[in-house]
């Protein structure tokens, strides 16, 4: 592979894993929920994507999250009881991935993680230790926009750009997600993008 001026990575599914630790079958079998019921309710779109452009911040996400539960489990202390266990999880690093990072690093290069994230993320990346691994965190949540669409990229581009204090060509990043249309797009907007598997 060639070498690139920034190395741009993904932080969920590709930097942590939030499998390992999963609370939410336990709250759900907890709160009489059905299987994925948790997921589907913190990830409808009137909830996330206000959380992950901006908009709401995390602690109001787990808010709303928390009330959208209250309405089929009518019982609020209950609901908040269970729901700790889902906010206190925040995920699990990626060897694998941390590896390639610290690889990366150890040649001097620079990198960063651009994530469709929460206002939350820089705590999560410093309880998680992973912090001390990137030159700058590209988030949705600043930047007002969110991956897939192209201007999301061309913000994280503009932030690496004042972060080197220089003109950076598009197929100078390298760019890994685990997510295809996150991919499409990086192709799309002229950085060197892969798909990440593990």
């Amino acid at each position: 592979m060639r070498e690139h001026t920034a190395y741009v990575f993904d932080l969920d599914g590709v930097v942590r894993d939030f499998a390992p630790g999963d609370a939410d079958p336990a709250i759900e079998a907890a709160l009489g929920l059905p299987a994925g019921h948790v997921s589907a309710t913190a990830f409808r779109s009137e909830l996330l994507l206000p959380t992950i452009t901006g908009r709401r911040s995390f602690d109001q996400w787990y808010a709303a999250i928390c009330a959208a539960l209250e309405e089929v489990v009518p019982e609020p202390a209950r609901v908040r009881e269970h729901m700790a266990r889902w906010r206190e999880h925040r995920g699990t690093v990626i060897d694998e991935t941390v590896e390639r990072l610290e690889a990366l690093r150890s040649d001097g290069h620079r990198t960063y993680v651009f994530t469709n994230g929460t206002d939350y993320v820089p705590q999560e990346m410093e309880l998680l230790g992973i912090t001390r691994l990137f030159d700058g965190l590209l988030n949705s949540a600043d930047f007002g926009v969110a991956k897939p669409d192209p201007l999301a990229y061309a913000a994280a581009h503009r932030a690496i750009e004042a972060d080197l204090g220089r003109v950076v060509a598009r197929d100078e990043v390298w760019f890994t997600d685990d997510r295809d249309d996150n991919v499409t797009a990086a192709r799309e907007f002229g950085w060197d993008a892969e798909l990440f598997t593990r």
